[in-house]
Order: C-alpha cells, then sequence, then structure tokens
C-alpha cells in the first residue's frame, strides 16, 4: 500500500472514533442502485459505525456490463460481478445530506476483444483483405472509486440517493478501466 493512500485510510479510521454526530438518522439502510459503482446494477448494505456518528461504510455486490467500440471497428465486451467496498461520510441535519465517500470494487470479469485487421493485397487486385480476431480474458480486476452525492434518508424508512462516480486505477494489468465519471440512482430502505 503506497503511503498517501495509507495515510488517507488511517485518517478515515481514526475520524470514525471522533466522528460529529448525525441527527435523527438511521444508522443502517438496504438500497437498489443503477450504474455508479456497479456499472450496471447492484444491492448496497450501508451503515454507520456507531449511531451517533456521521462516517460510515457501505458494501454491496453488483453486475457490471460495458461495450466499447472504436473507429478501427475494434470491440471490447466487459462483464462480471463485483463487490464495492466504501467509507463514507455525511454532511447536513434532518433527512437531507451531502454524502462524501471513497472505496474500491473488487471483482471477477470477463473480457471479450474482437480486433478488426485489415491489409492491402496487391496480388489480388489491389483489394483489401479483412478480418478479426477473437480473444477473451477472465480473471481478477479492481479500481478505485469517490462517490459525491444527495441523500435524503428518513430515520426510518425512504432512502434516496443521486449523485456520480469517479473511477481510477493505478494502470496495472488488473486494474479495470472506465468512463471517469459515472452517475449514479439509489433506492432502498433506512432501519
Amino acid at each position: 500500500m503506497k503511503s498517501p493512500l495509507r495515510s488517507l485510510c488511517c485518517m478515515l479510521l481514526l475520524n470514525a472514533c471522533f466522528a460529529m454526530p448525525s441527527h435523527a438518522q438511521g444508522t443502517r439502510s438496504v438500497s437498489l442502485e443503477l450504474f455508479g459503482v456497479h456499472n450496471a446494477v447492484g444491492v448496497n448494505y450501508d451503515a454507520r459505525f456507531r449511531s451517533s456518528t456521521s462516517l460510515g461504510y457501505r458494501v454491496g455486490l453488483g453486475y457490471a456490463y460495458s461495450e466499447d467500440y472504436n473507429f478501427l471497428h475494434n470491440t471490447t465486451c466487459l462483464h462480471g460481478v463485483a463487490v464495492p467496498l466504501e467509507l463514507n461520510y455525511l454532511v447536513g441535519k434532518k433527512r437531507s445530506k451531502l454524502e462524501l465517500g471513497f472505496g474500491t470494487s473488487l471483482g471477477c470479469y470477463f473480457v471479450k476483444y474482437e480486433r478488426y485487421h485489415s491489409t492491402f493485397d496487391p496480388a489480388n487486385g489491389g483489394t483489401f483483405v479483412a478480418w478479426t480476431e477473437p480473444a477473451h480474458d477472465c480473471g481478477f480486476g479492481y479500481f478505485l472509486f469517490g462517490d459525491i452525492g444527495y441523500r435524503y434518508q428518513k430515520p426510518s424508512g425512504f432512502i434516496f440517493r443521486v449523485g456520480i462516480t469517479p473511477s481510477f486505477n493505478f494502470g496495472d494489468r488488473h486494474g479495470i478501466d472506465r468512463f471517469p465519471l459515472t452517475p449514479h440512482l439509489s433506492f432502498g430502505w433506512s432501519f
């Protein structure tokens, strides 16, 4: 773990012990999320570390799917199952809050590639010859993400979340490339 990342994790864990109180806030919730960290659909469990703090965590299970085409007719199709883990902090009073979070999504992904190739063939009357080359890969993948959004939550009952999820990775072979800013929409129940 790199030193800035280690410092951030230590700071967030220390804040868990001394976080500011939240007002009339349910400490746990379950929600269905579209897009965002799941990239398609997922289910989340969210809780405060203590009922009197604004610092909490979110654990989810989701399905990701994406297709990418480029001008060279190359295709990449990715799908898989992932578990996002997040530390988050709620700012605000009563039912409306600003939600700020940081986490990682760990998953098992299947990636299918189809590469388009073409070449000029002067022996065949000066025509272009084209073919596709399929390939696939399966394995562990991750990305890091942030969470910036609005949360409406009753102490017990309906919860609504909307916001953006910035994401990045360290560029290694296990890093999953995603669109840098993905919107999210979530509905659920707090208890």
